[in-house]
C-alpha cells in the first residue's frame, strides 16, 4: 500500500526543547503476531528453499525455478517484514530534529512507511503474475513456450519482478515528509491524489488479480474441453504432474487474492472517508503478511514432487542417524567383548 498502511505510524517529535523524533510504539499483541508471521514465513520458505536446491535437478523445470525465485522472494520479505515492522517499531531511535534535518526526512520517507517492506511485497505480487503466464504459456501454446522460453528469458523476467518492485516502492519518497514536527503524508493536489490512488490500487492489486483470473480461466478451459476429448485420454494421465503443478500455482494465486482484497478495500474506504482508525486496519495488515507463509503450506499439502522429495530427504536423515546410531552400538558391544577377552586371557595366565 502507499499511505494506508503507514499512516497508522507516525513518527512524533517532542516539541519541547530538544525537539527529538521518536516512533510510536507497537502493541504486545501486533508485536507477537508480526514475530510469529515473519519467523513462520522465513522458516517455511527455507524449507522450500532448502529441499529445492538439494534436488536441483529434480526442480530444474522453468515452473519450479519460478517457485525456488518466489520462495527466494518471501523468506527476504519475511526478513525486511520483521525488521521493519517490529524491530524498528521496537528500538525508539531519538532524532535530533534541529541538527539532522536531511537525516529525518530520510527516516520519514524510508523506514516509517515501510519503504522496502511494500518493495518486497509487490515484488513477490509480480513474481506470482510471470509463474501464472508462465503457465499459461505452457497450457495454451505449448510449441510456442518450448520454442521463446529460454533460461536467459527466465532470469530476465525474473528480474522484471524486482524492477516493477522497487520502481513502485520509489514514489513512497514522496509521499511523505517531514512536517511541523510529524511525518505527515505530502499535500497533493486533487488530480494529483485521485491519480496516485488509482496508481496505486491498479498496481497493487487491479492488474495482478486481472492477470492471474484470466490466464488461470484460460488454463481451466483448455484443460476441461481436453477432458472431455476422449482422445487425450492417454495423454491426460501422463500430465497429472503437470495439473498438479497447476493446481499449485492457481491455489498460490487464490491465495493472493484472499489476502490482498480485504486491505485494498480498507485503504480505499480510508482515502474516501479519511478514517484512518478502523479497527480492521491491523487485521487485514497482517493478512497481506500472511501471503508469505501461506506458499509453503501449499506446497506440503498440493505439490506432490515437493512432498514427495520432502519424505525423501527426512527419510534419508532419519536412515543416516540409525546406521549411526547402529555403528555406535556396534563399536561399545566389541569394546566390551575385547575387554572381557583380555581380563579372561589375564586370568588364565
Amino acid at each position: 500500500m502507499s499511505s494506508d498502511y503507514q499512516k497508522g505510524i507516525m513518527m512524533d517529535f517532542n516539541n519541547a526543547t530538544n525537539n527529538y523524533l521518536i516512533q510510536n510504539p507497537l502493541t504486545p499483541q501486533l508485536v507477537a503476531v508480526f514475530t510469529i508471521i515473519a519467523c513462520l514465513a522465513v522458516l517455511g520458505n527455507g524449507l522450500v528453499i532448502t529441499v529445492m536446491l538439494l534436488r536441483r535437478r529434480v526442480f530444474s523445470s522453468f515452473t519450479n525455478r519460478l517457485i525456488l525465485h518466489q520462495s527466494a522472494i518471501d523468506c527476504v520479505t519475511g526478513v525486511v517484514f520483521f525488521v521493519w515492522r517490529v524491530v524498528l517499531q521496537i528500538i525508539q531511535k531519538p532524532v535530533f530534529f534541529e541538527g539532522n534535518i536531511i537525516y529525518a526526512q530520510l527516516i520519514c520517507r524510508f523506514i516509517t512507511v515501510d519503504y522496502f517492506v511494500w518493495c518486497m511485497n509487490v515484488t513477490s505480487t509480480y513474481n506470482l503474475v510471470i509463474i501464472s503466464l508462465e503457465r499459461f504459456m505452457a497450457t495454451c501454446h505449448p510449441v510456442k513456450h518450448r520454442n521463446t522460453w529460454t533460461s536467459v528469458k527466465l532470469k530476465f523476467a525474473m528480474g522484471t519482478a524486482w524492477a516493477i518492485g522497487f520502481m513502485y516502492g520509489s514514489h513512497f519518497a514522496f509521499l511523505f515528509e517531514v512536517n511541523e514536527g510529524h511525518c505527515q503524508p505530502t499535500e497533493l493536489e486533487t488530480s494529483l491524489k485521485v491519480f496516485e490512488i488509482s496508481a496505486t490500487i491498479t498496481i497493487e492489486y487491479l492488474v495482478p488479480t486481472t492477470i492471474l483470473i484470466y490466464t488461470y480461466s484460460r488454463i481451466f478451459m483448455k484443460l476441461t474441453k481436453k477432458s472431455a476429448n476422449p482422445v487425450h485420454g492417454a495423454r491426460n494421465t501422463t500430465n497429472k504432474a503437470k495439473k498438479n503443478v497447476l493446481v499449485t500455482t492457481m491455489l498460490i494465486g487464490i491465495m493472493f487474492v484472499l489476502c490482498w482484497t480485504p486491505i485494498e478495500v480498507v485503504y480505499l474506504y480510508q482515502q474516501l472517508s479519511g478514517d484512518w482508525s478502523t479497527p480492521l486496519y491491523d487485521i487485514f495488515t497482517s493478512l497481506v503478511a500472511c501471503n508469505m507463509l501461506v506458499n509453503p503450506v501449499i506446497y506440503c499439502f498440493k505439490y506432490e514432487k515437493f512432498r514427495s522429495e520432502l519424505r525423501k530427504l527426512v527419510l534419508k536423515r532419519c536412515r543416516r542417524n540409525q546406521v549411526e546410531d547402529e555403528n555406535t552400538i556396534s563399536m561399545s558391544a566389541a569394546s566390551s567383548r575385547m575387554n572381557t577377552n583380555l581380563m579372561q586371557n589375564g586370568q588364565s595366565s
